[in-house]
């Protein structure tokens, strides 16, 4: 049954399963989205496939050669509510317009990077904010970045059953 096959599993990148599956369920109560890191397009189609509104996907694809980006729209690029960015963010974030429902943040995992689009991303966000490799070890950054940013605020982060996706509801 194809639709049994989680969306982006198809396609290279680190997410695992649950990952995408736990995106995929969010994205479908949304109307718009905003995706920090996107690489081959993995966690986008996850997003794009369950959104019935447009997905901004922010990456700089700056990779020698040009590839990730031409792999990205081979992967993604048929979706019609994809709106993708080339550049970084929070510094390109003024390419998207209005108040956003859901922000995914897996661009880079330093501290001062996550603190950045949080900073940026998290008063422009409505429904939920979340991101990426909050349990991985290699990237402490990006937990500290977090807790900090949320404790400061009373705010309370979840983390996804069997994944290292961090979530807050926006109250």
């Amino acid at each position: 049954d194809p639709d049994s096959i989680v969306p982006g599993m198809s396609l290279w990148g680190w997410m695992g399963e649950g990952e995408c599956q736990w995106l995929h369920e969010r994205a479908k109560e949304m109307n718009s989205i905003v995706e920090i890191g996107s690489l081959l397009g993995r966690s986008a189609m996850a997003l794009l496939s369950g959104c019935r509104g447009t997905v901004y996907c922010i990456d700089p694809w700056n990779d020698n050669g040009d590839n990730g980006w031409s792999m990205f729209i081979s992967n993604v690029g048929h979706f019609t509510n994809l709106v993708p960015i080339r550049g970084f963010s929070p510094s390109c974030g003024s390419l998207v317009h209005g108040d956003i429902d859901m922000v995914f943040i897996d661009g880079d995992h330093n501290y001062e990077s996550c603190n950045a689009d949080l900073e940026f991303w998290f008063p422009r966000t409505k429904i939920l904010i979340c991101g990426h490799d909050y349990t991985h070890p290699t990237y402490p950054g990006v937990k500290a970045s977090v807790d900090d940013f949320f404790g400061k605020r009373n705010m309370s982060v979840e983390v996804a059953d069997g994944t290292s996706i961090w979530h807050v509801r926006i109250p």
